[in-house]
């Protein structure tokens, strides 16, 4: 019988090291990835492959991002079973089947999936202007965030995405091997805390691609920083939704794929 899955984020693991001077027998850390099953009373929404950290974050972000819930405030409690990797969820709104049928499986780390509603929704309407970031400011959340993530210098196999509230160092921040999950996981914990997302900048440290944007959008955070590139539907997408996208960004320059406006 396989050992039972660690609940840390991590894992020590023995490898071969091949260097210059031979082989040598070693031990390194791995990040965790266990498949977790997010369950509404007997109905199965979906399998994640995610850490097994923050999970009820990743639910609650899940869900809305999805487009499942009808509000933020219909998620009404969580538990989680370690024994067997389920999430179940307390809702104070039904999900159809339906809705669960229209699913798009997306180029996430991990096999993400989108639900139709969540695109639809996030295509109804741009998002308004008003928020806005200095450039230098934008410049320093991401040598901020490039020093941030422990478990990623460990392993070298999670994704990091960071929460910025007014442009301040952010105090929201979740990994996952998954980028769509740490995404998700950030959304949750800003949801539960009362956070006004419409005033607040995303950090990631992956690529952004067209579902990442619908995640955002879905959220109404206007401001969306790579440090990696987007892809050409993510920049299509955030045009239409009026969403700044921010890719590149290093220490003394960025790339603002869409919504300029925002940065000053």
């Amino acid at each position: 019988m396989a050992d039972p899955q660690p609940l840390e984020p991590l894992v020590q693991m023995d490898i071969v090291k091949v260097t210059a001077a031979g082989f040598a027998q070693e031990t390194d850390v791995v990040a965790t990835e266990v498949p977790v099953t997010i369950m509404a009373g007997a109905t199965e929404i979906a399998t994640l492959m995610c850490t097994p950290e923050h999970l009820c974050d990743l639910a609650r972000g899940f869900l809305h991002t999805s487009g499942l819930l009808v509000r933020p405030e219909d998620f009404l409690g969580c538990e989680v079973d370690p024994a067997v990797w389920v999430v179940r969820v307390t809702l104070a709104c039904d999900v159809e089947p339906e809705q669960l049928s229209r699913r798009t499986f997306t180029s996430g780390c991990g096999k993400g999936v989108m639900f139709a509603s969540a695109l639809e929704l996030a295509g109804s309407a741009p998002l308004p202007a008003g928020f806005t970031l200095p450039a230098g400011r934008v410049q320093e959340l991401a040598n901020w965030f490039r020093r941030y993530s422990d478990l990623h210098h460990a392993t070298g196999g999670v994704h990091t995405v960071a929460l910025s509230v007014e442009g301040e160092d952010p105090e929201l921040i979740r990994d996952d091997v998954g980028r769509h999950n740490a995404a998700d996981k950030v959304v949750g914990r800003a949801l539960a805390q009362g956070v006004n997302l419409a005033r607040t900048v995303m950090i990631t440290s992956g690529r952004i691609s067209s579902e990442i944007v619908h995640k955002g959008r879905r959220a109404g955070i206007p401001v969306l920083v790579s440090l990696g590139a987007p892809t050409h539907q993510a920049v299509l997408l955030a045009r239409e939704m009026n969403l700044t996208l921010i890719g590149f960004a290093r220490q003394n320059r960025f790339s603002i794929f869409s919504a300029a406006e925002r940065i000053l």
